[in-house]
C-alpha cells in the first residue's frame, strides 16, 4: 500500500510520487535530510485507489451488534475468537472487550480459555471473569467442546482466548488449533503488536493461516515511535478490521479501527458517522 520516493528535490519528489500513483496520492510522511552539503528528500504515500481498499477493510465505528445466531447459521451465540504471537497482547484485549460496556452494546457476553498450557494463564483471566461476574469456560480436549458451549448458552457474544504459537510445542499447537476449529468461531482476529517488524509478521500470518483469521487487530500502538508502524501493519496484512488498542488500561483503551488508522494516515474519518467516537469516550 505504501510506496518510498527519494530525490535531492521536493517538487521533483512529488512529480515521480504524481507519476507513479495519481493526483489523488495521499501524502503520508515527508522527511528532508540535510548530509552536509547533500540534501535527500523522502516521501512516503498512497495510491487514492489503496485508501479506498483500505476504507472498505475497516468496519464501521462501535457499537458492533452481533446476531445470536451468528454468521454459521446456527442457534447460539456469536463467537470471536483471538490468535497470534505471546505477548500480542490477545488476553488483554479480549478482557477489554469483555468489560468495555460499549463494545457489543450490552450484549451479555461470556469467556471460553484455550489457554490451558502457560502457568498462570487460566488463573489470571478467571480473575477478571469472578471481577465482572462473567462466565468462563476452559475446554482441555474436544470432548469438552460441546458441553463447554452449552453452558455459555445464555450469553450473545462468546470471546475465546488461545495460547500463543510454541514453536518447540508442535503437539499443544495442533491440540489448540483443532479445539478452535471445533468451535468454528464466527470471526477470528489476529492479534499482533505494531511494534512487531515486518519480518516477524509476514512469520505470524503464516503461522496462524492454519487459524483462518477473518480480521486483524493491531495492539500496542502506544509503544511504536509513530503512528507509521500503524500504517505499515495495516498495509501488510490485508484483513478486515474492527478494533486498535492504544494502552494497557482495562477495558479503557481500546478504540474503533475506523477513526485510529485514518487518522493515522492523516484521514479524516467523518465521512462515517460517529467514527471519530472511541468506545470508551
Amino acid at each position: 500500500m505504501l510506496e518510498t520516493f527519494q530525490g535531492s528535490d521536493l517538487r521533483r519528489v512529488m512529480d515521480d510520487v504524481r507519476r507513479a500513483l495519481g493526483d489523488d496520492a495521499l501524502v503520508i510522511r515527508s522527511h528532508v535530510d540535510r548530509r552536509g552539503s547533500r540534501t535527500v528528500v523522502e516521501v512516503l504515500a498512497a495510491s487514492d485507489a489503496d485508501l479506498a481498499t483500505l476504507k472498505q477493510r475497516l468496519a464501521p465505528p462501535a457499537p458492533f451488534l452481533p446476531s445470536r445466531h451468528g454468521g454459521r447459521g446456527q442457534s447460539g451465540p456469536f463467537i470471536v475468537a483471538f490468535v497470534g504471537p505471546g505477548g500480542a497482547g490477545k488476553s488483554t484485549t479480549l478482557v477489554k472487550l469483555a468489560l468495555n460496556p460499549r463494545a457489543f452494546d450490552g450484549a451479555r457476553v461470556g469467556l471460553l480459555t484455550l489457554d490451558t498450557f502457560r502457568v498462570g494463564a487460566l488463573d489470571q483471566i478467571q480473575q477478571y471473569a469472578d471481577l465482572a461476574s462473567l462466565h468462563l469456560e476452559a475446554v482441555y480436549d474436544e470432548r469438552e467442546v460441546v458441553g463447554a458451549l452449552q453452558r455459555l448458552d445464555e450469553c450473545d457474544v462468546v470471546l475465546v482466548d488461545t495460547p500463543g504459537r510454541s514453536p518447540r510445542d508442535a503437539n499443544a499447537n495442533a491440540l489448540w488449533q483443532s479445539l478452535l476449529l471445533r468451535l468454528a468461531p464466527d470471526e477470528t482476529h489476529l492479534v499482533l503488536p505494531v511494534t512487531l517488524r515486518m519480518e516477524g509478521v509476514a512469520v505470524a500470518v503464516k503461522q496462524y493461516a492454519g487459524c483462518k483469521p477473518t480480521h486483524l487487530l493491531p495492539t500496542k500502538t502506544d509503544e511504536a515511535a509513530s503512528d507509521i508502524a500503524l500504517v505499515e501493519l495495516v498495509g501488510h496484512v490485508e484483513l478486515p478490521m474492527r478494533w486498535v488498542t492504544t494502552g494497557q488500561a482495562v477495558p479503557d483503551d481500546i478504540r474503533p479501527a475506523r477513526a485510529r488508522v485514518l487518522n493515522a494516515l492523516g484521514v479524516a474519518a467523518s465521512d462515517t458517522p460517529g467514527a471519530v467516537a472511541a468506545i470508551a469516550a
